[in-house]
């Protein structure tokens, strides 16, 4: 799991990061992994060093919180209005009134100019398809699909690759779980944050067809001629943190405020860095250290696990260890690892206005960050780039952050022999897509956003917070929130644009599911354009099932037995494709509020943990 507030907060270790070695657990030793037909074998140390940051014992309680959204931007009050009704008025009436707001002005631009971009070099490769990959009875992983073509970015922009390391010994290496490209244009200015998921099979330039999470094990330069070669992007930088990090950095925290939109259960083991035996998963097989705590696992006791269970959307305060989880869940849940990949975006704001409230990423506080992170963060950036970008950490707000998902691009889902579950991308899609999507348009950028307010309309506590953060990943500006004063069985969206021209309400109704009979118009031309009434209907849930824009297909052949390179390339052919049920003959979870580490909330019939159950500990991430 990684983050950009690792490129202004942890990454404060900046080149001695680099530098400096880092003392390994002792349990851990270093793991030699190939990638085919790579010339020599390349050889991965485990790097385990958590720093002395205490794990804040879990609390008994972990209920929505009622935290007020870190990045939301100040709006003067709201002139108070009666209690609005739940019949649609069919005239203007003053009941539905907008808000006063003054609208905000362009922010002006960041200052990079102590980080360079850099054209990445892609290697003379001898193509041999001409089309996309297809994954066929033909398929094969010596297939080379030609490099797609580059995608055009303003003028000063900045490519970092914000990278989550899988580090566990036995799991194969150092795999990059998490893949988020933070787009930095300055004169918008806006950060652009596209995830890739890590099953997404891609050409590793002069090896083979692989996950893209395997291409770093081969170096940070073969990483970015892959992330050039498959996705048409510069990486001018980049940033890796493994699982300790993100540890301690949220524990030194505090603990961070999490808007869940989906309900999340999960178990994994209680040391991420555990890596189970497969063929008893659940049970100790041979002594194991604890790797936070230094507790001594036995042979034959019970693998110790920890929970985390989300029974429905809102905002939730969690710890480090919850946190990790909450960023690696997904079997089992619905969307599978393009889901994670929201879910990781969801940390790294996090993370990083948890940063910036506390005045954590200040200049005189770097040195005292350098020594917390240095062991866990690895970077290119040097030191005064870090600073450099440290000195405007205060800019980076949701105000000019955007997510962006590479799901968009159309993916198929398909288990193949050798590299197991996989994501396979539409390449045709790709320039296009990512062309559309890291550029800013005008009416997306800084305080340039359609203006909105939100009204909670529900019995949940701040349920107006996941509201306005859906809007705000639709490019919308949410200018205030408030109660409603009563319950709404349906959302509402009451309209005050004068004109058609540019209307926002097709938009709303397909990714609200507004009915069109709850589309009240009421004219007005101070204020903002709409407000959101959300109802007891209303579902900020990406998925239900597999995501629309992911399809899954048998895999074309019978998958080959385990080989010694499955896990080279981030196999696990007992796995199921991403989106489908885990283990479905499994028993049903044990009751979470069991479970010291669970975020509790009184399950009810609407908070019922998954039918479906999480995989057994180990198969977790």
């Amino acid at each position: 799991m990684t983050l950009l507030g690792w490129a202004l907060l942890a990454t404060a270790c900046g080149s001695a990061a680099e530098e400096t070695p880092v003392a390994q657990a002792p349990t851990i030793t270093p793991i030699v992994i190939t990638l085919e037909p790579s010339p020599s074998p390349i050889v991965i140390v485990i790097d385990v060093s958590p720093t002395a940051v205490p794990i804040p014992p879990p609390t008994a309680t972990m209920p929505p919180t009622a935290t007020p959204l870190p990045t939301a931007t100040p709006a003067p009050s709201p002139t108070p209005h009666p209690a609005p009704t739940n019949t649609p008025a069919p005239n203007p009436s003053p009941t539905l009134a907008p808000s006063p707001t003054p609208m905000p002005e362009a922010a002006p631009a960041l200052q990079l100019e102590a980080l360079t971009g850099n054209d990445v070099k892609l290697p003379e490769v001898p193509i041999s398809a001409t089309t996309g990959i297809t994954a066929t009875a033909l398929f094969s992983l010596t297939e080379v699909p030609p490099p797609v073509s580059p995608v055009k970015l303003p003028p000063g922009t900045i490519n970092i690759a914000l990278l989550g390391l899988d580090a566990r010994p036995g799991g194969g290496g150092s795999l990059t779980d998490v893949i988020i490209i933070a787009s930095i244009d300055p004169h918008v200015p806006a950060v652009t944050l596209l995830s890739i998921p890590r099953d997404t099979l891609v050409y590793i330039p002069n090896r083979r067809m692989a996950k893209v999470n395997t291409a770093f094990a081969a170096g940070p330069d073969v990483f970015k001629q892959t992330i050039k070669y498959n996705f048409g992007l510069n990486v001018d930088y980049y940033a890796t943190v493994n699982f300790a990090g993100v540890v301690n950095a949220v524990n030194t925290l505090g603990g961070i405020d999490i808007i869940a939109t989906c309900p999340l259960y999960q178990v994994f083991p209680r040391d991420p860095y555990y890596f189970a035996d497969p063929v008893t998963p659940l049970t100790v097989t041979v002594p194991y250290t604890d790797t936070f705590t230094g507790e001594v696992w036995e042979p034959g006791q019970p693998v110790p696990t920890q929970t985390i269970y989300i029974p429905r959307p809102g905002v939730y305060t969690l710890n480090g260890m919850q946190t990790l989880a909450y960023a690696r869940a997904r079997y089992g849940v619905p969307g599978g690892d393009v889901d994670r990949t929201r879910r990781a975006q969801r940390v790294v704001r996090a993370l990083l206005n948890k940063a910036r409230s506390n005045g954590l990423i200040t200049i005189a506080r770097l040195p005292a960050l350098l020594d917390q992170f240095s062991r866990n963060v690895k970077t290119d950036l040097t030191l005064d780039q870090i600073l450099a970008l440290a000195a405007q950490a205060d800019r980076f707000d949701d105000g000019i952050i955007r997510s962006r998902y590479l799901d968009g691009v159309g993916m198929t889902g398909v288990t193949l022999p050798v590299v197991g579950s996989v994501l396979i991308p539409d390449r045709d899609n790709i320039t296009p897509y990512l062309q559309m999507a890291m550029n800013v348009p005008l009416n997306q950028q800084a305080g340039s956003g359609i203006p909105v307010e939100v009204w909670n309309g529900t019995r949940q506590p701040d349920f107006g917070l996941v509201v306005a953060d859906r809007l705000r990943e639709l490019g919308f500006s949410v200018v205030s929130i408030q109660d409603a004063g009563s319950v709404y069985p349906k959302t509402q969206v009451i309209d005050f644009t004068t004109t058609a021209k540019g209307s926002a309400i097709p938009l709303l109704q397909r990714t609200l599911g507004v009915r069109p009979e709850n589309i009240i118009a009421q004219p007005n031309p101070e204020g903002p354009r709409y407000r959101i009434i959300a109802g007891q209907d209303f579902d900020p849930c990406y998925y239900k099932t597999t995501p629309p824009n992911v399809r899954h297909i048998p895999s074309p052949v019978q998958p080959a037995a385990p080989d010694p390179d499955a896990a080279a390339n981030g196999a696990d052919p007992n796995q199921p494709v991403d989106g489908a049920p885990a283990n479905p003959a499994q028993p049903a979870p044990p009751t979470p509020a069991a479970d010291p580490n669970t975020p509790t909330a009184t399950p009810t019939a609407q908070d019922t943990p998954p039918v479906e159950p999480s995989p057994t500990p180990g198969q977790g991430g």
